[in-house]
């Protein structure tokens, strides 16, 4: 055996000269990564940022105004029931309503879902002698400085529901 060669401990034989270069040099090798695939991988994830939070900015838009929907429906079961108990309907006071705090006062079993909107109720007054409330409008108004600031929701005691404000509601042209 040749002293200058390191044994190797694998299959404890000797090394030859050139498998020992080999051996020191992988050894040196580094792992890791390299500044250029840390790059492409950071401008692959803001590719995909940039095309995931405009959707889901969009969606919650969306799903706000149709909880506001959802709320409005709900607020007309319970002015219909107080209907079917009374046979005529009773008037918000103050008519109309004008915070979403009145309207709960109003309907007492009612409990809004979504905080974005401000909800009220406005009674169809006749002409008769003491007037009667003949009908309703329920409004689903987004609140000033939340993504839904300018979308308007309505119902009316025929379900005629209309809505506006385009994209703050998310896109919705109907519901």
């Amino acid at each position: 055996m040749k002293k200058d060669c390191p044994f190797n401990i694998f299959f404890l034989r000797p090394m030859t000269q050139k498998s020992f270069v080999l051996t020191q040099t992988q050894s040196k090798k580094h792992s890791g990564f390299t500044l250029l695939e840390l790059m492409v991988t950071v401008a692959i994830i803001a590719i995909l940022a940039a095309i995931a939070l405009p959707s889901y900015s969009s969606y919650i838009t969306k799903s706000q105004a149709k909880s506001a929907a959802s709320d409005l429906v709900a607020l007309s079961l319970v002015v219909e029931r107080n209907y079917l108990r009374t046979l005529a309907y009773t008037a918000p006071s103050p008519n109309p309503t004008t915070t979403t705090a009145e309207t709960k006062t109003y309907a007492t079993d009612w409990q809004p879902s979504a905080d974005s909107f401000d909800y009220t109720v406005s009674g169809t007054m006749n002409s008769a002698t003491p007037p009667k409330m003949t009908g309703y409008t329920l409004t689903a108004t987004g609140k000033t400085g939340t993504r839904n600031a300018g979308c308007t929701l309505t119902l009316n005691q025929a379900n005629t529901r209309t809505i506006s404000g385009g994209t703050t509601c998310g896109g919705m042209s109907s519901w």
